[in-house]
């Protein structure tokens, strides 16, 4: 009996990373929906293998959630969904050992500043016929989280994640998906100038920042959708959420400024990168997709982080 699970995991994983039996519905638009949607604020956190990876580690009493300490996941293969629960525990064991010392300054709760910054970002825009806070039919419930996300065995790069699900009257699901934000830039979490130093400061600022664009995409996705065109499809190299590696990405661009453009990957629901990538424009290279382009691709490491492995090796 384990055998076969084990098979069905790795037949299912095969399956959803070519794409043949795959859903996309969480890179679709949110559905047109009748009378304004009231926009409330849970504390629902982020659970299960498709919003966290294999090892993540949450901070206790904390909406912050720790990931790139995780290694191979052989173990699945091996062992079925045995080898899957272990490999979780050895991973979220190793995560938790790397912020030890720090998870006092760690303890960041954002669903009051996610609150704050949605009320204020729908009373300064011409958003009242669309979004309320007041009671409707439509709900959409926005729960957050802040992702510390490792790009190599010290630097972490933060993330903020909006979990969104928008139901209709009868309580129906209509639709998800998720945005993350960044500000692109990355720190180590201990030490001199990094994210946990001056009390924690540094972190707190790049969440903020990192809120606001998130808050900002979500609610003008929601008011009135952003176009997700197959014709006109956007390749970007980056660093994405959960990703220690920089990859390159299909997907679609939806809205960009002077400083970020806000990015749809072209991938599965069962995938970790499914949702909208709201990213820095000083952290990614981006261009019109050609015909030939693959979906997604790891890139090569760049010079200095190879020679920094060789020096440690």
């Amino acid at each position: 009996m384990l055998a076969m699970l084990g098979q069905k995991v790795a037949i299912a994983a095969l399956c959803l990373s070519l794409g043949a039996c795959a859903t996309f519905d969480r890179a679709k638009p949110p559905p047109a929906v009748a009378g304004p949607v009231t926009v409330t604020v849970n504390n629902d956190q982020l659970s299960g293998w498709t919003d966290l990876p294999l090892g993540a580690y949450r901070v206790p009493e904390s909406d912050v959630i720790v990931g790139g300490h995780q290694r191979g996941n052989a173990g699945v293969a091996m062992f079925g969904l045995l080898g899957l629960g272990i490999a979780h525990a050895a991973n979220s064991n190793s995560s938790a050992a790397g912020v030890s010392n720090t998870e006092q300054i760690l303890r960041i709760k954002l669903t009051d500043q996610t609150r704050n910054e949605i009320e204020a970002t729908i009373g300064k825009k011409l958003l009242a016929d669309k979004l309320t806070t007041e009671p409707s039919p439509t709900q959409l419930n926005v729960s957050s989280a802040l992702l510390l996300s490792y790009i190599d065995d010290i630097q972490v790069r933060p993330f903020t994640i909006l979990k969104v699900q928008l139901s209709g009257a009868d309580k129906r699901h209509l639709w998800e998906t998720r945005y993350f934000a960044s500000t692109g830039e990355v720190r180590p979490l201990v030490g001199t100038d990094s994210w946990t130093s001056s009390g924690g400061d540094p972190l707190k600022a790049a969440a903020a920042t990192s809120l606001q664009r998130a808050v900002k995409v979500m609610l003008n996705d929601i008011a009135q959708p952003y176009t997700r065109d197959d014709n006109q499809m956007t390749i970007v190299e980056g660093g994405f959420p959960h990703l220690k590696p920089r990859v390159q990405i299909r997907g679609y661009l939806l809205v960009e400024d002077e400083r970020y453009i806000a990015f749809v990957p072209k991938t599965g629901d069962a995938s970790l990168l499914s949702g909208v990538s709201i990213l820095d424009k000083a952290a990614i290279v981006y261009r019109p997709a050609n015909s030939d382009d693959v979906g997604f691709k790891v890139l090569p490491e760049p010079p200095e982080r190879e020679a920094g492995k060789k020096t440690t090796e």
